[in-house]
C-alpha cells in the first residue's frame, strides 16, 4: 500500500450496543467480555426516575463492578456537561463507560470517552476525522430510537459559548 494511501486510513472503534427486551440485564455479561471494572455509568434524570439505570447499576454491582454514576446530562448535552463528566471519570479512575438512555445520553457518553483518551476539550472535536486516540470501552442500552445516536460514530455536543451545535 502506497504511503498517502495509509494517510488516508481510520480507526473507528465501535462501542458495544445491547438492544431488545430485558437486553439491559444482560450488561454484566458484555462488561466482563470487556475485562472491566470500574465503570461509569452515563444516564439522565429521566431514566433514573424510570428505574432503568438503577437496575443496571445493580446488575453490574451485584457482578463485581465498581460503578460510578453520572446523570448531569440534559436533552442536547452541553460542553461543560461532556467536560464535567471527563473530570469524574478521570477522578475516579473509571476504565469504561455503560450509556444508559436516548440520544443525548449516548452523545454525552462519546464525547466523556473522547475527552478522557485525547485529553483536550470537546469543543476541539468539531468536524469529521479529529479523533486521534479511540475512546474507552463504551457500552450503550438505548432507552429510545429515532437520533441515530446509538448507531453513529458521531456525538452531537452544545457549544454553550457559541451557542450552536457540534
Amino acid at each position: 500500500m502506497k504511503k498517502d494511501t495509509l494517510s488516508l486510513l481510520r480507526k473507528f472503534v465501535a462501542p458495544e450496543y445491547i438492544y431488545g427486551a430485558g437486553s439491559r440485564k444482560l450488561v454484566d455479561r458484555y462488561a466482563n467480555n470487556f475485562g472491566l471494572s470500574k465503570i461509569m455509568l452515563v444516564t439522565d434524570k429521566g431514566v433514573q426516575e424510570a428505574g432503568w439505570s438503577k437496575e443496571v447499576n445493580d446488575i453490574l454491582t451485584k457482578a463485581g463492578f465498581e460503578v460510578i454514576v453520572y446523570d448531569n446530562v440534559s436533552p442536547n448535552p452541553r460542553d461543560y456537561e461532556v467536560m464535567n463528566g471527563a473530570k469524574i471519570f478521570e477522578d475516579e479512575n473509571c476504565d469504561s463507560i455503560v450509556a444508559v438512555g436516548g440520544g443525548s445520553v449516548m452523545d454525552c457518553a462519546k464525547g466523556i470517552g473522547i475527552v478522557v483518551s485525547n485529553q483536550t476539550n470537546i469543543l476541539d472535536f468539531e468536524g469529521v476525522d479529529k479523533v486521534a486516540i479511540p475512546a474507552p470501552p463504551l457500552i450503550c442500552i438505548p432507552t429510545t430510537a429515532g437520533t441515530s445516536a446509538d448507531v453513529s460514530q458521531f456525538c452531537i455536543i452544545t457549544d454553550t459559548t457559541r451557542l450552536v451545535k457540534i
